[in-house]
């Protein structure tokens, strides 16, 4: 099993990693014998091969991580990402939401994609907030179409009040928008790289004990933690590292192009509003 996941020696550049999801992510991929690059504001306790500071939100900062990086690496997880509130339940701006969830990860990624060889994967933290994204492909195409990081900011900017007016909740809207944007960029763009024989796919996580549920949470009124199916409980951030680390390993070695729900069926209920079955 230990030959199937093949992370021994590998380098891995993991966003995120100082806490939830991201953290987790790290530190399997430590115990796993990986090489870990960890992207992040702060710095995690982990004994990763390197830090490097980072802030999505800043074209400067990704350029100068990057120069950081190894010239080859094995596989990129992508887990950094904000909600629509700080800790302290204020509004985000909706431009640095997006910027930080879709615009920069996106640029960073393609700028490391050439680092890349055969047989290497990207894997993506996305969201169950995304789920919908192919019912709202007219309004996503535009913003996934753009060619770089100024562009898509310009066009968001331009276009904001009116894509983010159907979304509800204020301070869900931009989180919401991004997460479908992303996912709708890794089906397009994971199709042009199976010529180069690279795996990209995303990770959308239910509820999940994470400090980014507890910022929901304050804008929700508990509706985030009340969005779980019939287990009970949210899932824990291992559990959504779990994922990741399987569609970056060879496990996963023909998956590509696929949005992995990891929400224990609570996306089938939502999407499809399927009844239980009586006996």
């Amino acid at each position: 099993m230990s030959g199937l996941l093949n992370y021994e020696g590998q380098k891995v550049v993991v966003t995120g990693a100082a806490s939830g999801i991201g953290e987790k992510t790290a530190q399997l991929l430590i115990d796993l014998g990986a090489e870990v690059y960890a992207l992040d504001i702060k710095e995690p306790a982990l004994p990763v091969k390197k830090f490097i500071q980072v802030n999505l939100a800043e074209k400067e900062s990704i350029d100068s991580a990057i120069l950081q990086l190894p010239e080859k690496i094995n596989s990129i997880m992508n887990c950094a990402g904000v909600a629509g509130v700080n800790n302290k339940g204020n509004l985000l701006n909706p431009l640095t939401v997006m910027t930080v969830n879709f615009i920069g990860a996106r640029y960073m990624i393609e700028v490391l994609i050439p680092r890349l060889q055969e047989g290497d994967s990207i894997s993506i933290i996305a969201s169950a907030a995304g789920r919908k994204w192919s019912q709202k492909m007219e309004t996503l195409l535009p913003i996934v179409d753009t060619k770089s990081f100024e562009e898509a900011q310009e066009w968001f900017n331009v276009h904001k009040d009116n894509v983010l007016a159907d979304y509800g909740i204020a301070a869900h809207a931009a989180y919401t928008f991004s997460k479908e944007a992303i996912i709708l960029w890794m089906k397009k763009r994971s199709y042009e790289l199976s010529e180069k024989k690279i795996r990209l796919n995303t990770v959308s996580p239910g509820s999940t004990a994470t400090p980014m549920s507890q910022a929901f949470d304050s804008i929700s009124k508990g509706l985030a933690n009340r969005a779980i199916s019939k287990i009970g409980v949210p899932a824990t951030p291992e559990d959504q590292a779990k994922a990741l680390i399987f569609l970056g390993s060879n496990l996963a070695s023909y998956v590509s192009g696929q949005d992995l729900q990891v929400d224990f069926a609570h996306s089938p209920h939502v999407l499809y509003g399927f009844e239980a079955i009586n006996s």
